[in-house]
C-alpha cells in the first residue's frame, strides 16, 4: 500500500490533508471530528487581533482611565488574558485529546501587543502556529514596500518569541510575488500557505448597500494557487501548502505534483462535509498505486516549473500561444 504520509514544517502527518482555521475547528468536539474522519494535522479556528482589543474595551466599559490609570491598566490586562485564556485552554485541550498536529492560529494585521500571546501557545503545547495576516493594499497613498515590511516584521518578531514552527497564510497581493515568497522564508517562514481568500464585497443595486460575496471557494478558483505553488516549488526555503479551490483527491494530487507539502482544506468541508477526507486520501493511495509512487515524495514537484521542459507554460508566453493559436 502507498504511503501517504508527509512531513510538514518537521511535523509528522499521516497524510497531506490539513483542516484549515474555521467552524470545524473552533472547539474541541469539532476537533475530534476532524481527527476521526482521517485528518494529517487541524489548526484551530483563528484569534483575531482585533477581537482581543475589542473585547478588552467591551470588559473595561466606561471606566475612567484619565482618573484611575492604574485601574485601567490592570483591568485592561486582566479583561485581556481572561479573553485569550478561552483560546489557551483550547489548545491545551487540543493536544491533550488529539493525536495529530494542533496548529494555533492568529489572524492579524500588526505586530502589536498580540505578540506577546504567541509564547504562550507553545507552552500550553501548540505543535506550531499559523500567522494568517491579513493586510489589503488598499490605501492609494501607502507603497507597497510598507505594507511588505509589515509583514516582514510580525515575522521577525514572532520567530524571536517562539521556537515551534511558524506558517504564514497569505494572499496574492504581492507586486514581486517569487522575490517576496523567498524572503519570507530566508526571514524565517517555516511554511507558506497560498493563498488566503479575503473578504469580497458585493452590491445590492435595489437598495443600494454592499453585502458579503461568495464566502466559500470554488473549484475553479485553485488555478492561481497551483500556479504559484509551481513557479516557488524548490526556490524557497518554505515548506509550501495550497489552500483555496481544493475539492478533490484529484486536485490533493495536482498540488503536490505542482510542489505542496500539504494542502488545508476548508470550503471543500463546509460544503460537503468531512468525508471528503478519506475520499482524499483513497484517490490520492489509488493514484500512487496506478502510478507505481510508494511515497509523496516519489512525485512531489515532478510538474513545477524548474522540472518540467517547458517552463514558460506557468507564465505569459503560454497564455499568449493559447490566445492567438500559436503552436
Amino acid at each position: 500500500m502507498s504511503n501517504v504520509a508527509t512531513k510538514y514544517m518537521g511535523l509528522e502527518l499521516k497524510n497531506p490533508i490539513i483542516v484549515s482555521s474555521s467552524r470545524l475547528t473552533r472547539d474541541l468536539e469539532g476537533l475530534k471530528r476532524c481527527e476521526e474522519a482521517g485528518t494529517g494535522a487541524v489548526v484551530l479556528k483563528s484569534l483575531f487581533e482585533e477581537q482581543i482589543d475589542v473585547e478588552s474595551d467591551r470588559m473595561v466599559g466606561d471606566l475612567n482611565f484619565d482618573a484611575y490609570t492604574d485601574a485601567y491598566d490592570y483591568f485592561n490586562e486582566k479583561s485581556r488574558d481572561y479573553y485569550i485564556d478561552e483560546y489557551l485552554e483550547l489548545v491545551e485541550s487540543a493536544k491533550k485529546n488529539l493525536s495529530i498536529p494542533v496548529i494555533a492560529s492568529v489572524n492579524c494585521v500588526s505586530d502589536g501587543g498580540w505578540i506577546d500571546y504567541a509564547e504562550r501557545f507553545e507552552k500550553v503545547g501548540a505543535d506550531a502556529l499559523e500567522l494568517n495576516v491579513f493586510i489589503i493594499p488598499a490605501d492609494v497613498d501607502t507603497p507597497g514596500e510598507y505594507i511588505e515590511k509589515k509583514y516582514f516584521d510580525i515575522l521577525k518578531k514572532v520567530k524571536k518569541r517562539v521556537n515551534i514552527p511558524v506558517a504564514l497564510k497569505l494572499g496574492s497581493h504581492f507586486s514581486g510575488m517569487a522575490h517576496t515568497m523567498k524572503r519570507f522564508g530566508l526571514e524565517g517562514a517555516d511554511a507558506l500557505v497560498l493563498f488566503n481568500r479575503f473578504y469580497r464585497p458585493d452590491i445590492n443595486i435595489e437598495n443600494f448597500t454592499l453585502k458579503a460575496g461568495q464566502i466559500l471557494s470554488a473549484p475553479q478558483e485553485m488555478g492561481l494557487t497551483l500556479q504559484w505553488i509551481a513557479i516557488l516549488a524548490g526556490k524557497v526555503k518554505s515548506d509550501l501548502v495550497a489552500n483555496t479551490g481544493i475539492y478533490n483527491g484529484k486536485d490533493v494530487v495536482k498540488q503536490i505534483l505542482a510542489g505542496a507539502k500539504a494542502v488545508e482544506l476548508c470550503s471543500s468541508l463546509m460544503k460537503n462535509g468531512l468525508e471528503v477526507i478519506p475520499r482524499m486520501v483513497e484517490e490520492l493511495s489509488q493514484y500512487m498505486e496506478r502510478h507505481g509512487f510508494e511515497s509523496l515524495d516519489d512525485f512531489r514537484g515532478k510538474m513545477s516549473q524548474e522540472s518540467i521542459d517547458h517552463p514558460e507554460t506557468y507564465e505569459r508566453s503560454q497564455y499568449i500561444k493559447s490566445i492567438v493559436g500559436i503552436e
